[in-house]
């Protein structure tokens, strides 16, 4: 019998989403099974439980409870919007949510005593920012209740809502408590029905009359003299090599991919796009993906955390995005993942992975490009830009002409430095070679 990959190859036209029975010209029909089933729930499977997910997060919140000073609060109404999905993909059950949330409630100290009510809105309730959700309350009392349930009140429906997704997505991976579950669980268990072998199409005739020659383009306007901008802007939407090779990889042989080494690399936010497409694949086996001392900023880490709590890369069990530019909100998305993704280690520590020194700074001068990136007597660099030991030739052959060629661009740098306490750490630094007061390009000496 052949399988559904093999037909793909062999067939002469880019082949998007999957063939339904009795539908189209038979002869591009690929037929996994008689009956049209999924089998083993290889591809992703998709089950909306929007209305049962309201709900069940609708009945939680009405049932909401405070502690004194506002335990006798309570919550009239609540409005929940948005979609969730139970998803399934290689066997694995999960539950994939976005959900907005709009209550209303009422509180009081006492029979006769202050009185109040408002309102709160959760904007953004989905799984990779559970255990930090937004709430934007809305009173227009300001006695001590109101107070209250400003920051108690606010916090017990946090932990409301945070309880109710956790437990329906527990009992969505236990496959019980809910009928959708068990109905997307039902494609996963095997069955012995063997696959229907698919006769070859025949070949389509290809005309040989020759293309229309598109009409001649005018040539962009060249820059100004002594203008870099269009090369700046062609360098930063050009992909860097190592990722065009990883891409590669991930698309061609997409099962033999099962570590992606991208650490110090230049990627930026915009870089992610094409590789989290790849690890959209179907049969993407990454299981460790090193994005560690890169540019990648709290908005690039959001799209990724999204997209892996999402279903991409299903085999993935460690992801590194230690040394990047992230603030405390970008290290907590990436722990977030934990929410939906438990088995997956995301290891933010910055360190890279089998570095060693190439050489060592010495005397750094005062108000040079290296006392301005930060550099210090006494550290090891381990990272120049993309040079790393294994191509490190020394100072003079590996080092200066890069200096050289990156004038006024900033150098990736990842240098070791013995901390507080005797404690060694992994710093990255930025460091831009330029003309200054004192002599060379640094103002440092590296031996």
């Amino acid at each position: 019998a052949r399988s559904r990959a093999t037909c793909l190859q062999q067939a002469t036209f880019a082949y998007d989403g999957m063939a339904k029975l009795g539908e189209g010209d038979q002869r591009w029909i690929v037929k996994e099974r008689e009956d049209g089933r999924n089998c083993n729930n290889w591809h992703w499977t998709s089950k909306d439980v929007s209305k049962n997910t309201k709900e069940e997060l609708i009945r939680c919140l009405e049932a909401c409870t405070f502690e004194p000073p506002i335990a006798l609060a309570r919550v009239k109404s609540a409005e929940v919007t948005g979609e969730a999905s139970i998803n399934n993909r290689k066997g694995k059950i999960f539950l994939i949510y976005d959900l907005e949330v709009k209550l209303k409630w009422e509180a009081s100290d006492g029979e006769g005593g202050e009185a109040c009510k408002g309102s709160m809105k959760l904007p953004d309730v989905s799984a990779t920012m559970l255990d930090d959700l937004d709430c934007e309350f809305t009173c227009k009392s300001s006695g001590g209740v109101a107070t209250a349930m400003r920051k108690q009140g606010v916090a017990a429906v946090r932990r409301c809502i945070e309880e109710a997704m956790l437990r329906m997505q527990e009992e969505v991976r236990a496959e019980k408590a809910r009928p959708e579950a068990e109905a997307v669980a039902e494609t996963c268990r095997p069955n012995a029905t063997p696959a229907v072998a698919v006769p070859l199409p025949k070949p389509i005739a290809v005309s040989t009359v020759p293309a229309k020659q598109p009409p001649p383009q005018p040539k962009p306007a060249e820059p100004a003299a002594g203008s870099d901008s269009g090369e700046e802007e062609e360098g930063e939407d050009k992909l860097p090599p190592a990722l065009e090779a990883a891409l590669r990889g991930l698309r061609q042989e997409p099962e033999a991919q099962r570590e992606v080494c991208l650490a110090n690399c230049s990627l930026r936010d915009s870089h992610l796009e094409p590789l989290i497409q790849a690890l959209h694949h179907s049969r993407c086996a990454v299981e460790t993906l090193d994005l560690a001392f890169n540019r990648l900023s709290d908005a690039g880490v959001h799209v990724l955390c999204r997209a892996v709590a999402s279903g991409c890369a299903m085999e993935l069990s460690s992801l590194r995005l230690g040394g990047n530019k992230l603030s405390l909100a970008g290290l907590a998305l990436g722990q977030s993942l934990k929410q939906s993704r438990p088995d997956l280690l995301v290891d933010l520590k910055p360190q890279l992975k089998d570095a060693r020194s190439m050489c060592q700074v010495g005397n750094v001068y005062p108000g040079s490009p290296a006392a301005t990136a930060g550099l210090r007597t006494g550290d090891s660099i381990i990272a120049f830009g993309p040079l790393l030991h294994a191509g490190f030739r020394g100072v003079s052959e590996s080092i200066v002409p890069a200096v050289k060629a990156s004038v006024g661009r900033p150098i990736d740098v990842v240098v070791v430095r013995m901390g507080e306490g005797a404690q060694v750490q992994q710093l990255a630094l930025t460091l831009t070679p330029q003309t200054w007061s004192g002599g060379g390009l640094l103002g440092c000496i590296l031996k």
